[in-house]
C-alpha cells in the first residue's frame, strides 16, 4: 500500500487535511472517500483504507473541517452544508470518475455523506452508510435545547460536553484505550454545529427521494448514539431500487471498531464489489 498526504484549500480558505491510500500494485481504477464522524478523524480508518486497498480500491481520507488535523473551531459550523462543499472539492481536485466513486460515511459523517448525494447525485455511483446519523438517540434536556437554540445565534462557539459514554461506542477495548489517549478527538459540540446539524438532518428525510442510487446501510443493533429504527424508515422514502439494510444484534456504534470489524468489512466491500465497475467491468 502506498498513501500520501495532502492539504487542500476550501472554498472558504481552510486548511483541509486529506490523505490519500493506493494499491502498492499501482493506481486502482475505482475510489472510496471515506467521511468519519463526529469529534474523530481520518487516521481512526487507517485500518479499513488497508483493507480496500488489498481489494483494488482507492482511498480518499479526509479530516473535516473542525476535526483532526483541519482547520476550523474545534467540531463547529456556520452552515452543514459547508462540509458537502469540502466533500465537493474533494471530488474535484482528485478529478474522480463518477461511476467509479463510492462515499462511505460513518455516524455523521453519514450524514454529511448522504446529503451530498441528495445535492449531487450524479458524483457517485454508490453510497454506503455506517449507523448513519438520521435521527439522535442521545437524551438531551430540554432546557439544554432551549438554552443552545439562544446561544446558536448570540454566541454559536458556546461548547456543550458530548453526553455520550465512550464505552458505548464499542465493545473493543483495544480502541477504547486508544481513544482515551488520542489528541485528536474532540469530547464537544458547540452550540451552532447542533442547530446547523438539526437543519441538515430535516432536509435529508425531505430530500430523501433525491436518492437513486445504490444504498448500503448497515446499522448497530444496540446503538446508544443514533436511533436504529431511523435507517429503515429513511429507506422506505428512497426511491432507488437497490438498498440493502443490515442489523448487526448487540453491536455498538463504530461498527468498524467492533471486534468483528473485518466480517463487517468484508460484507462493505463484497456489496460494493458489485455495483463499482473495476476496470470497465462489473467487479467480482
Amino acid at each position: 500500500m502506498r498513501f500520501a498526504e495532502n492539504e487542500l484549500k476550501t472554498h472558504d480558505g481552510m486548511r483541509l487535511f486529506v490523505r490519500r491510500f493506493e494499491p502498492s500494485s499501482g493506481t486502482a481504477s475505482r475510489t472510496v472517500i471515506i467521511v468519519h464522524g463526529l469529534c474523530e478523524h481520518g487516521t481512526r480508518y487507517d485500518h479499513i483504507s488497508e483493507l480496500l486497498t488489498e481489494h483494488s480500491w482507492n482511498v480518499v481520507v479526509p479530516d473535516l473541517r473542525g476535526h483532526g488535523r483541519s482547520d476550523g473551531v474545534p467540531v463547529h459550523v456556520k452552515k452543514f452544508r459547508h462540509y458537502i462543499r469540502d466533500v465537493e472539492m474533494i471530488h474535484r481536485h482528485y478529478g474522480l470518475v463518477p461511476e467509479r466513486t463510492a462515499l462511505l460515511g460513518h455516524s455523521m459523517g453519514g450524514l454529511v455523506s448522504l446529503r451530498f448525494a441528495q445535492l449531487q447525485p450524479d458524483a457517485v455511483g454508490a453510497l454506503v452508510l455506517m449507523s448513519p446519523l438520521l435521527a439522535v438517540k442521545v437524551p438531551i434536556p430540554l432546557r439544554t435545547i432551549a438554552a443552545g437554540r439562544v446561544l446558536s445565534f448570540v454566541a454559536p462557539r458556546t461548547r456543550f460536553r458530548s453526553r455520550v459514554a465512550p464505552c458505548y461506542t464499542t465493545h473493543n477495548e483495544e480502541v477504547l484505550a486508544r481513544r482515551m489517549e488520542d489528541p485528536l478527538m474532540h469530547r464537544s459540540v458547540t452550540a451552532g454545529w447542533y442547530f446547523a446539524m438539526k437543519s441538515s438532518l430535516a432536509a435529508a428525510w425531505k430530500d430523501a427521494d433525491r436518492i437513486d442510487m445504490p444504498v448500503l446501510i448497515m446499522q448497530a443493533g444496540d446503538d446508544k448514539l443514533v436511533d436504529e429504527a431511523a435507517p429503515g424508515q429513511w429507506l422506505q422514502r428512497v426511491p432507488s431500487d437497490d438498498t440493502t439494510l443490515h442489523d448487526l444484534p448487540d453491536h455498538y456504534h463504530e461498527l468498524l471498531n467492533e471486534p468483528d470489524w473485518r466480517d463487517t468489512s468484508e460484507t462493505v466491500f463484497d456489496w460494493l464489489n458489485h455495483r463499482i465497475v473495476k476496470n470497465g467491468h462489473a467487479a467480482t
